[in-house]
This record gives structure tokens, sequence and C-alpha cells, in this order.
């Protein structure tokens, strides 16, 4: 008869469960590392987003457009500046007139300045509020290894300098409804005002040149400001006035305005 203890299953030797073993710790290790890869590749894009969010709600969405032109220029479109901190983005300034935020919100699960916090649970960085110039515009984060690591830092840079957000030139020329200029006489018969944020407040800016048909105004901010030219008598009554909102738009400013009064020159 054939023996069936040769047959017998022999057990594990140790060579072999350390070979299992050294299996699992591969596989575990690259596990691990695969895991860390993608939680920091998830902390940089959340950040990103972050900061690209910041950036837009403070100069605006230049691809929000609404009957052809631009409707969104951010906070610096309604205040007249940049923020000099970022908690202006949630909390109106003392004694704004033209502040219209909250700009920027945290969602439901983050503290009150969760709109700030990059991916890593640190804050992110605003240059006006690290260095205190007018040429430190960029949002930041150390990407959660601090300062010395530079080679972690994500930086997003405005798109235009200050002076392109908040120092532009408005120019344009008042006709009639046959679209002729007014004579000398008559120019000086014509306001025309444009009234745009300064420092969170609205100012009625008058032209210069006011004996001309033509208008011009400086040192505006980016924005759709309300721009009012009125005609009046000899006496200085208002006869004819017309009103329109121009886009200002950052480093270009407006140019070619025509404001059409509902008069003929000919015949006043």
């Amino acid at each position: 008869m054939l023996n069936t203890n040769n047959h017998r299953s022999r057990g594990v030797t140790l060579l072999e469960l350390l070979v299992v073993l050294m299996i699992l710790s591969i596989v575990l290790t690259a596990a691990v590392k695969t895991w860390d890869v993608t939680l920091e590749r998830g902390r940089a894009q959340t950040t990103a987003s972050k900061l690209t969010q910041l950036v837009k709600v403070i100069v605006g969405d230049p691809d929000y457009i609404v009957t052809g032109q631009r409707a969104d220029f951010g906070f610096v479109g309604d205040m007249g500046r940049v923020p000099n901190s970022l908690s202006e983005l949630v909390v109106a300034p003392s004694g704004s007139t033209t502040w219209r935020g909250p700009y920027i919100r945290s969602t439901f699960n983050q503290s009150v300045d969760g709109y700030r916090i990059d991916g890593w649970g640190d804050t992110i960085i605003y240059g006006r509020e690290l260095y205190n110039s007018r040429d430190s515009l960029f949002v930041r984060s150390y990407g959660g290894r601090g300062v010395a690591d530079r080679s972690r830092w994500q930086t997003l840079n405005f798109p235009y300098p200050d002076t392109a957000l908040t120092n532009n030139l408005v120019h344009g020329v008042v006709v009639d409804m046959r679209n002729k200029p007014p004579s000398p006489l008559q120019a000086i018969r014509l306001m025309v005002t444009l009234y745009s944020p300064n420092d969170g407040k609205l100012d009625s800016v008058p032209r210069t040149g006011a004996l001309a048909d033509t208008f011009d105004f400086y040192g505006i901010a980016q924005g759709t400001h309300k721009l009012v030219a009125i005609y009046t008598d000899v006496n200085g009554v208002t006869k004819y006035t017309t009103t329109k909102f121009v886009p200002v738009y950052p480093g270009v400013g407006a140019h070619d305005v025509q404001m059409r009064l509902p008069v003929d020159f000919e015949v006043q």
C-alpha cells in the first residue's frame, strides 16, 4: 500500500515567511509613498485654487462679460484701491461708502478666516501686508515647510501693477444729437463730471479743459464709473443732461468716450 505519511503538508519555513514579510513591506511602502504624493498634490491644488480666487476677487474677473463689456472689477473697482489687508475683503473698512463685500467667504466647515488658509493649514501671505509697499501685489503660501524652503513656495502675482489698477486716464468728447461739437462759447456751458471711488468713498471729479468739447480725467481706478454731461443755459440752469456708465480698464483706461446731449448746438 501507498504510505500516505509521505504526502503530508510540510510547514512554512522561516525563509519563506521572511520573503512574504519583505514583499508586504515593499507594497506597503509604495502605497504610503503614493498616498503621500497624492495628499501633497491635493494640498497644492487646493492652495493654488485659493490663491487664484483671492487675486480674482481683488482685481476682478476679466472674463465676466455683460452686453459685450467687462462687468467685474472686484474690490479695486469698488474701492478705488487695492486692499491694505485681506481682512478688508470680508469686513468693510471704516468709513467706506463704496464697499460691496464680502468679496470672499469661508466654507461652512471652516473658521471665519478659512478663506486665507492654505492646503497645509497655514495662513496665506498677502504682499501688501508683509512689505507695506505699493509694488508688493502677490499672495503666497509657504507650502507647509515655512519661510526657509523657497522651493515649496506657491506665489501668485497680481496681473497688473498698482498704477495700472488705480491710475488711468478717461478721455472723451461731448457732441450734440447730430454728432457736432459745441462752439468754444457753448463749451463754457458744459459740465462733465465723473463719479469714481477713491479710498472707499465716491468722488465727483470735474473735467479738465473747461473751454473745450473734450474731457480728461486722470488718476482713475479701474471699474465701471458714472459719467454725467450737463449743458446749461446762460444763467447756469441745467437744460440738457446725459449719463453713461463707462468701463475703465486697468492700464488702458477709457478712450474715445462719446457723450451725446439731446441738443442741436447750431440752434442754441
